[in-house]
């Protein structure tokens, strides 16, 4: 069966009106996330989009939360602008796993990715699937997956460097190169210097300028040993500090040092494909002010094993191992000016799982189960069940559930004056039916979704957290269109995110009515791109008790970039461009109007 586009969920940003000069033809893309193995984007049924790093230029973005708060069904809190911390949400919840190379990474303290300390430099593409996912990837995959790719695997020289500067003393310098090393090798090297004397983040005072300075490297090396097996390896490494207020503290400031090693080696060959991935990540951050001198680490051991195999032409059987271990024992919590240790500092995660699939004439099919063994909470078991059946050529209806899972963080259970160490684990029950389309005139995707979560881990005022149970209702269209010399990126989102305890009351944070539109422009020798966001009233709690309301708000970015010669770009972003005020936490200021410009050189 043949079909002009295949998408699953919509690719965002320019790839159908200009795939020919910016991204691989749909028939081409390949993705590894929705299942865990490289498979067509075109035999996906989970809603997947995918950013690549034309996107993110076109955009002019200076970080990860402005690439993927444009993305379909994602939300977003702040605690501030560049540098704060900052964390996503995913059709309402916040059991959202991110992986860097498709490895977990993120705080077992928190519970989630800084976004604030994620740099751009280096990023090849995002991967974002919506949708339980846990039985494949287990804890904190019940709303989604977002995979950051570095890798490059180069077939020949190449890079840029580039500098920039921009509103609140924001100034960048960047670069990456890669290259093949004879005929079988290659390397990426990438670093990123980044800083901003900031503005006071807390709303309704003027008490300092609150800003931030990151330090970033990435390194990449791989080896193709014959044209069956091929070996990987690459690291991110962070560090740098971030001023930050309170509406109890002034003046504080966190220093982050963050790492990520991996290793892969990978056996491909007609019918099978098979990896196993080494790694290991720790996250270190020393706060200097409401905690005075608190140390909270912690570190990650990891081990995959991950198979594919076709044993029938349309079938297609996927299977694997996994161990985790996460520790905190070399924090330090300073508490009333006594130190503290976490009550448990470690503990590790075994787990195994399986999928099938099958892609035959017009329907597909696809299964996966996993089973969990959690040193601390026990065994869990997920599952997940995808169909789709192209009803002609155009026309496609798809049809998904699955179950999903997260574990108490240690911060949740044992931070002292606000623990809750008979927290029980998070389980979530999701549902999605979708039809798409696929026109010579649009290319669009409706979908119905439900998700039940028991016992949320709540934690959304400074007191203990607790269990409570929620139901999140949703419609959400997403559209790729042109008119003229246009084209145009649409998600309209209608969610009904409900606390079931407390008489229906809406959840902290999420807005029920969410609107974005992209649309870009392309000349001969430049471009430029207008960004609409509407986010429609939430509300967040107010530390003792109460509720802050958090009005509707719209933001419009304009950005544009010009090819002075093949090699030299500049490019300029006005960002906010209509000054609007509004907040993504309760008590935080948002940036202003702010002007940014950077010049580029390619090689």
């Amino acid at each position: 069966m043949s079909h002009k586009y295949w998408v699953a969920g919509m690719l965002p940003m320019a790839v159908f009106a200009h795939a020919e000069t910016t991204t691989p033809s749909i028939d081409d893309t390949m993705v590894v996330t929705a299942s865990g193995y490289e498979q067509p984007i075109k035999d996906v049924i989970a809603p997947v989009s995918i950013v690549t790093r034309e996107d993110i230029d076109a955009i002019q973005a200076n970080s990860l939360t402005e690439v993927l708060r444009r993305l379909p069904g994602v939300q977003v809190s702040s605690n501030g602008g560049y540098g704060q911390l900052s964390r996503v949400y995913v059709r309402g919840s916040d059991n959202v796993l991110v992986l860097l190379n498709g490895v977990r990474i993120g705080s077992a303290t928190a519970g989630f990715v800084n976004l604030g300390q994620l740099p751009l430099t280096g990023i090849e593409r995002i991967e974002f699937v919506r949708g339980s996912r846990a039985a494949v990837y287990g804890a904190d995959a019940s709303s989604g997956v977002i995979n950051i790719i570095t890798i490059a695997s180069p077939s020949s020289y190449g890079g840029e460097v580039k500098s920039g500067t921009g509103s609140n003393g924001y100034y960048q310098v960047a670069g990456s190169a890669s290259n093949a090393i004879g005929e079988n090798s290659w390397a990426k090297v990438a670093a990123n210097l980044e800083a901003a004397e900031g503005y006071s983040v807390l709303k309704d005072a003027d008490i300092d300028d609150d800003g931030f300075k990151n330090k970033d490297a990435l390194l990449e090396f791989g080896h193709k040993f014959n044209d069956n097996l091929t070996a990987l390896v690459n690291g991110y490494y962070h560090s740098g500090f971030v001023e930050y207020d309170t509406s109890y503290v002034s003046s504080d400031e966190t220093d982050n040092v963050v790492y990520n090693v991996s290793g892969q080696l990978e056996y491909r060959d007609e019918k099978l494909a098979s990896s196993f991935t080494l790694a290991t990540n720790r996250d270190e951050g020393e706060s200097k002010g409401a905690v005075i001198g608190s140390t909270i680490v912690t570190e990650r051991e990891y081990a995959n094993w991950r198979s594919s195999y076709a044993f029938l032409p349309g079938y297609l059987v996927g299977f694997g191992l996994e161990y985790s271990n996460d520790s905190v024992k070399d924090s330090t919590l300073i508490s009333r000016g006594e130190a503290q240790q976490y009550e448990k500092t470690s503990r590790d995660n075994h787990a195994a799982y399986m999928t099938l699939s099958r892609d035959i004439d017009q329907i597909q099919l696809e299964g996966s189960v996993r089973y969990d063994d959690n040193e601390q909470f026990g065994d869990e078991v997920t599952w997940q069940l995808g169909a789709g059946y192209w009803l002609t050529d155009e026309f496609r209806v798809t049809a998904n559930s699955g179950t999903g899972f997260k574990v108490p963080t240690y911060n949740s259970l044992y931070w002292p004056g606000s623990s809750n160490p008979s927290l029980m684990p998070e389980e979530t029950q999701d549902y999605e039916i979708a039809v798409e389309g696929y026109q010579t005139f649009a290319d669009w995707r409706l979908s119905v979704f439900r998700s039940d979560i028991t016992n949320r881990i709540s934690c959304q005022d400074n007191s203990a957290c607790t269990n409570d149970n929620v139901r999140i209702e949703g419609i959400e269209l997403t559209s790729q269109f042109d008119t003229g010399p246009l084209s145009h990126v649409v998600t309209l989102e209608f969610l009904d995110p409900k606390d079931r305890d407390e008489d229906g009351r809406q959840v902290a944070r999420i807005s029920k009515q969410n609107a974005k539109w992209d649309m870009t422009y392309y000349g001969d020798a430049w471009q430029t791109t207008l960004s609409y966001l509407y986010q429609s009233d939430r509300y967040d709690y107010i530390y003792g008790g109460g509720v802050h309301e958090m009005p509707a708000y719209s933001l419009v970015d304009l950005s544009g970039s010009y090819n002075i010669a093949d090699a030299l770009i500049v490019s300029g972003r006005v960002a906010n461009l209509f000054d609007e005020s509004y907040e993504l936490a309760r008590g935080y200021n948002q940036p202003e109007r702010s002007f940014y410009a950077t010049v580029t050189y390619e090689f």
